[in-house]
């Protein structure tokens, strides 16, 4: 038998039978303990006295509205789930509520039972996935504070990493396979012994998809939150046609299971290897390079978005896409911001000036080349001591005729 506490709902509204069928409802649901109250001040008092996991408050109410009052329930309380309900569709009231108090979710009256029980059901679940997923990263972080501050666990830790660092070479494909005249090539260098950079490609070869990312942080706590996305972009990347709607649910995906505060910067590229196209859509990652043969030259595609996972319900306008049509020879380049960021002596950037310059030159190299004369030239500008944030980069060639 579970000794785990019955999950907490406490219900506000200012409606005697508005509460009474929202009591009756989940008091049908056994594993719930439910607290109802038809005054505000009186159910902050409950927040200040008992654990609560979930609150369902109304929008209208005498004195004060659900969103005030639930911007003091988020102060007392800020683990608690909170769903506003409302008698009318108001979406400036809906955008307020999720900016200011980080809503879960906003239902409209009369609501559907089915919805709302399976919203609180979704909510507790994703609650749970963040306290475990939150104490996991805790663990590794504090261990990797007591490793450094002890000298003889140094040893340890080495071991440790270095398994770590071999689990995470396993999140990225062995090998990028071909798609019709497509080529993908790929290098990955961690900062450290492991990193929070990642690629990864699904889909039918006449349709891939191919995901270059980039998580908040470095170390353990970032390769936590790879093994998070990896998951995440297989399940939803095999079962959503359009790259935005795909972006979108990672978006929604990830901030319901990651901490507060980190978060995924990523671009998706789905190429069609009949068209000869590659749409990108962007969620913040630096621009893609277009090298382009015929033109010799290397154009930057200025795409911008929001990362994945730092704010709520971004829309999917937060997201830029565009397709480009490539001909034989094209190398189209994504990469994270280790690279271009890298330091010489002097405090310059490789990006700022050698990157660029060095990009146009290779316009006509395969991608292979590219990234590996890139690597050569970031090395040599920086002075070969190491990168100081993780190198990724992905090429995707259209191959020429033999």
């Amino acid at each position: 038998m579970s000794s785990e506490p019955a999950p907490a709902l406490l219900l506000v509204d200012d409606e005697e039978v508005v509460l009474a069928a929202l009591r009756a409802l989940f008091t049908l649901e056994p594993e719930y303990e439910v607290v109802a109250h038809t005054r505000p001040r009186d159910a902050l008092e409950v927040l200040r006295s008992r654990r609560v996991d979930v609150i369902i408050a109304d929008f209208l109410m005498p004195r004060t509205n659900g969103i005030e009052f639930l911007k003091e329930a988020r102060q007392i309380q800020p683990d608690a789930t909170r769903i506003l309900l409302t008698g009318f569709a108001d979406k400036e009231n809906a955008i307020r509520a999720i900016n200011e108090v980080q809503l879960y979710q906003y239902l409209e009256k009369p609501w559907d039972n089915d919805a709302l029980l399976m919203t609180v059901r979704n909510a507790l679940a994703e609650k749970g996935l963040r306290r475990q997923l939150g104490a996991k990263i805790g663990e590794l972080a504090q261990l990797s504070r007591e490793y450094t501050d002890l000298t003889h666990r140094h040893r340890l830790l080495e071991r440790e990493l270095a398994l770590a660092a071999r689990v995470h070479r396993t999140l990225l494909p062995e090998r990028l396979p071909d798609a019709g005249r497509f080529r993908f090539d790929a290098a990955y260098q961690p900062s450290v012994v492991v990193g929070g950079d990642f690629y990864d490609l699904v889909g039918a070869p006449e349709s891939p998809r191919l995901l270059v990312a980039d998580t908040s942080g470095h170390g353990l706590p970032a390769a936590m939150t790879t093994m998070v996305l990896k998951d995440i972009f297989r399940d939803a990347g095999m079962r959503i046609e359009r790259p935005l709607d795909l972006l979108g649910e990672m978006n929604d995906r990830l901030r319901r299971v990651l901490p507060f505060g980190m978060y995924a910067a990523a671009i998706l590229a789905t190429v069609d290897p009949v068209a000869g196209t590659v749409e990108i859509a962007s969620a913040g990652l630096p621009y893609p390079f277009w090298l382009r043969a015929g033109l010799r030259r290397a154009d930057e595609l200025v795409l911008n978005g929001f990362p994945l996972g730092l704010f709520p319900g971004t829309a999917l306008d937060g997201f830029e896409t565009r397709s480009i049509v490539m001909d034989p020879g094209d190398v189209l380049l994504l990469g994270t911001d280790g690279l271009p960021n890298a330091e010489n002596a002097e405090g310059k950037m490789f990006g700022e000036g050698p990157m660029n310059a060095l990009l146009g030159k290779l316009a006509g190299r395969g991608g292979g080349e590219v990234i590996r004369s890139l690597l050569e030239a970031g090395k040599q500008f920086t002075g070969g001591d190491g990168w100081s944030d993780d190198v990724n980069l992905v090429a995707i060639t259209q191959v020429p005729d033999s």
